[in-house]
């Protein structure tokens, strides 16, 4: 059934949209706004099915219908539904352009060719330069007849308030409130041994390069997954120079945005286990901590760790995922960070 997959990890989204479908009440835009950026993109795919499924229910859509299945297509990224358009960041400036705003606000004005609506998915609308943005307030106050608009975000407040104002604004959870992804293992008992290590350099670099390991793994994913999507070699011998250049341009934009979402997760995922620490130290229960599995050792640790360590700690990990965020030298931040959680003073710069 439509929306199952996100109900474990978002049932009060889940309720709203299952909800105003089932009332025939969907606004005619939405503002998903959280740092669940996967899973806003995943109601985002189970929305755009609930309005186009050939067998839809209260529910949402069947997941079996040529709509649904062309809807959920792995490749392109966004599915193959001809009435569901996807924007996404692809200058290399990492800013969605009004070129792409305008080409969505064409389609948006045409029949549906396949289902009942068309459908515009707006990932990282905060990306959206202020050009765009101002072009694309006519088509959020006079939507056309049989549209939706999603804009999704992890950032609502850059968004301008025009904007923000004419969307009916949909609040996700924490990404990480599910299961701890089994890749990020090594990392999360990397980072105890850390914590435990009573200020080891040698503990502090191990983790560093197990991270560094990691996140380099994650982006070469991330190239090969784009390039073999993107299919460049078929039209390199015939394809315009410019037209060329402009699609790598795009592809570079999509690895860079893949790739700090997943960089982003996983910097969260430290982030857990040091909130676990902080829950332990406060007497908290254990159905409470997210890395159950490794009560044993978080109580250990916050037997031997202050409340204000703790803190300080947490503090540490806000401070890389900002600079992360603001395109400080990756590689320095994680080093400076690193040896911040071991309880070492940071090298003078």
């Amino acid at each position: 059934m439509s929306f199952k997959p996100l109900a474990a990890t978002q049932p009060a989204v889940v309720a709203v949209l299952q909800r105003s479908l089932a009332n025939n009440r969907l606004a005619h835009a939405y503002l998903f706004a959280g740092d669940a950026l996967e899973d806003m993109e995943l109601a985002a795919r189970e929305l755009a099915k609930a309005v186009n499924c050939e067998l839809p229910t209260k529910q949402g859509g069947c997941d079996r219908c040529d709509s649904c299945r062309k809807i959920d297509a792995a490749t392109p990224p966004g599915g193959q539904h001809p009435d569901v358009q996807w924007l996404r960041p692809e200058s290399k400036s990492r800013v969605i352009v009004i070129d792409q705003t305008r080409e969505l606000e064409k389609s948006l004005h045409l029949k549906p060719t396949m289902g009942r609506m068309k459908v515009g998915v707006i990932v990282e609308a905060d990306r959206i330069n202020q050009n765009a943005a101002n072009s694309f307030l006519k088509t959020l106050e006079e939507p056309p007849d049989r549209s939706l608009l999603l804009l999704l975000t992890a950032a609502p407040g850059q968004l301008l308030e025009t904007v923000r104002s004419r969307c009916q604004r949909v609040q996700f959870g924490a990404a990480a409130a599910r299961e701890p992804e089994a890749a990020h293992a090594p990392l999360v008992d990397g980072l105890l041994a850390l914590l435990g290590g009573g200020g080891s350099v040698l503990k502090a670099y191990k983790l560093f390069d197990t991270i560094r390991g990691f996140l380099d793994a994650e982006k070469k994913q991330v190239e090969e997954q784009v390039e073999q999507t993107a299919q460049l070699d078929r039209y390199r011998q015939v394809a315009d120079s410019k037209w060329l250049e402009k699609k790598e341009e795009e592809m570079k934009a999509q690895v860079e945005a893949e790739y700090r979402r997943r960089r982003k997760a996983t910097v969260v995922t430290l982030e857990w286990l040091l909130r676990d620490a902080l829950v332990c130290i406060e007497g908290g229960d254990a159905a409470l901590l997210f890395n159950r599995e490794r009560g044993d050792a978080l109580r250990k640790l916050a037997a031997a760790q202050t409340r204000e360590r703790a803190l300080a700690n947490l503090e540490t990990i806000e401070t890389l995922q900002d600079q992360l965020e603001r395109n400080v030298n990756e590689a320095l931040a994680l080093e400076v960070a690193l040896l911040r959680l071991s309880g070492l003073t940071t090298p003078a710069a």
